[in-house]
């Protein structure tokens, strides 16, 4: 099992909470030391302060990676928050470590960059809060990456969130995705005044957003937005992916709802044979909205993904988007009846992780269409 200890290993140094600071700035300058040559001119920098909250070493330890390639485009201090309530013996214990950066952009400078862990066992997760408040920088911005299975903050956590400025979230992790969606939808609607929200989890469906809106882009089918009748959303029932994917199909339902004005109905949703219904009132009447988890062959990594919009009219149309199973590319396909069809691939840029974070990083201020979304697809799952 992997513990802080072998976590840390040689490169970090456990340290008291009370000499953290100048146990920091110590083992800068002896690094900076070891790093500066003729060639290379060392910087300590940030440009924020990044708290980062997950449940287990095995996360921490994924996270202390990716804040390496995280801090090369947005340098910060990184305070990695390991929190196990049911550990024993209760105790705070703290690692610190720097690491270096060689930005593209100036290959004679280095950037030297810190990371706090600090581990929290038993009781002692009370403390927390205070714990990190003396650990953000001064001056600097505070954004919370809530790491974990969903988004319940606790109170300790009060004081660190009158700091913050933005929280990442990733509904791609929550265990019941359903509830801990209005679990958070909550949260936003009673707090996106004090701090913005974002979830990673939305930001991988940008793509398929942008590839929807250009399906109505030409004159002969931009009509067809008002005349939309049903949306299925297809995605794999044996994946790792599974519950993601699920997140994803209903987010991409309240965007269009969003934006083309359509209400959650009176009508109760239902579900059958892996098939979820959920229905929306939209000006021109009732549009069906189907998520279908089913099989696909040759899947299983949790990537094939397809979107089916039909809408009525004379004559009718249809507007399908696929990805299969190479989770690369997405073929297009626009069907006017009586019309021969017009397909396109296109290839779609994924994002891992620590690039997703690096995004969000660099943008500041509420996103009011991710928020809308999220507060129809609550309105929809409570009907």
């Amino acid at each position: 099992m992997l513990t802080l200890e072998s976590l840390a290993g040689d490169e970090s140094q456990e340290v008291k909470f009370g000499e953290l600071e100048s146990k920091l700035a110590q083992l800068g300058r002896a690094k900076m030391k070891e790093h500066q040559g003729a060639e290379a001119t060392v910087t300590r920098a940030a440009s924020l302060t990044l708290v980062v909250l997950v449940e287990t070493p095995e996360a921490a330890q994924e996270v202390s990676k990716q804040i390496c390639a995280i801090s090369e485009q947005n340098p910060c201090r990184a305070v990695i928050l390991v929190a196990q309530p049911e550990a024993k013996p209760s105790g705070l214990r703290a690692w610190i470590s720097v690491h270096f950066n060689q930005p593209s952009s100036s290959p004679a400078k280095r950037l030297c960059a810190e990371q706090i862990l600090v581990e929290a066992r038993g009781s002692a997760v009370n403390d927390l809060g205070s714990a990190v408040l003396p650990l953000t920088l001064s001056g600097l911005p505070v954004h919370f990456w809530w790491r974990t299975a969903r988004f319940d903050p606790p109170d300790y956590f009060g004081q660190v969130f009158r700091l913050t400025s933005r929280v990442l979230v990733d509904s791609a992790r929550f265990l019941h995705p359903e509830v801990d969606l209005l679990e958070l939808a909550g949260h936003v609607e009673r707090q996106s005044a004090q701090f913005s929200f974002q979830d990673l989890n939305w930001s991988r469906i940008t793509p398929w957003r942008e590839l929807i809106s250009q399906c109505f882009d030409r004159p002969e089918t931009r009509g067809y937005l008002d005349r939309l009748e049903r949306v299925r959303i297809e995605y794999e029932s044996e994946s790792p992916r599974l519950a993601a994917q699920g997140v994803q199909a209903l987010l991409i339902a309240g965007w269009l709802a969003g934006r083309l004005q359509w209400q959650p109905a009176a009508r109760p949703s239902k579900k059958q044979d892996g098939t979820s219904s959920f229905y929306l009132r939209a000006p021109h009447g009732e549009v069906e909205v189907q998520r279908v988890a089913r099989l696909f062959e040759g899947a299983g990594k949790g990537v094939c993904f397809w979107i089916t919009l039909e809408a009525g009219g004379d004559p009718p149309a249809s507007f399908k988007l696929d990805r299969g199973c190479d989770g690369r590319s997405v073929e297009t396909r626009a069907e006017i009846v009586g019309r021969p069809p017009v397909t396109r691939t296109v290839r779609l840029e994924v994002l891992d992780e620590a690039e997703l974070v690096n995004e969000e990083l660099q943008i500041s201020g509420r996103d009011p269409i991710f928020e809308e979304s999220l507060s129809i697809v609550a309105r929809c799952l409570q009907t």
